[in-house]
């Protein structure tokens, strides 16, 4: 078996594994709006995201194009339907309000140290900011 072919399984079990009662939790506490059980989910999927940090570490390697762009579309949709949720839902309480804007707090804090950890400050910028950097390489 390749390196590549082990941290793709790996990377797929910790997913499977952290993602998948992160959600559950995340899911149980909106609708019951319980905010233990909600805040407990968004930790598990940032979990997720460090172990996948780790593994990255592990093996040598950095995410993928294909993984990245599939975190962003997952936090871009989940963020989107939370909002939307929040203002068309009559009765979506503040106990889901709270879990939302924490747990998606928590996630973009959790990008962001990796992304300072990883690059330092100066390089996080740099990266972010490509159209001064497409211009500067004129």
């Amino acid at each position: 078996m390749t390196p590549s072919t082990e941290r793709r399984i790996a990377v797929m079990t910790l997913w499977a594994f952290f993602g998948a009662f992160g959600l559950a939790f995340a899911l149980s506490g909106f609708r019951g709006e319980n905010v233990a059980a909600g805040l407990a989910g968004f930790v598990l999927v940032a979990a997720a995201y460090g172990a996948h940090v780790i593994a990255n570490h592990v093996f040598g390697t950095r995410f993928t194009k294909g993984e990245v762009a599939l975190g962003f579309v997952v936090y871009a949709v989940s963020l989107t339907s939370f909002v939307v949720s929040w203002i068309v839902l009559p009765d979506f309480g503040g106990a889901n309000i709270a879990i939302g804007l924490a747990g998606f707090g928590l996630l973009l804090a959790a990008f962001a140290f990796y992304m300072i950890a990883n690059h330092g400050v100066r390089g996080s910028i740099d990266m972010i900011d490509s159209i001064r950097n497409v211009g500067a390489r004129r």
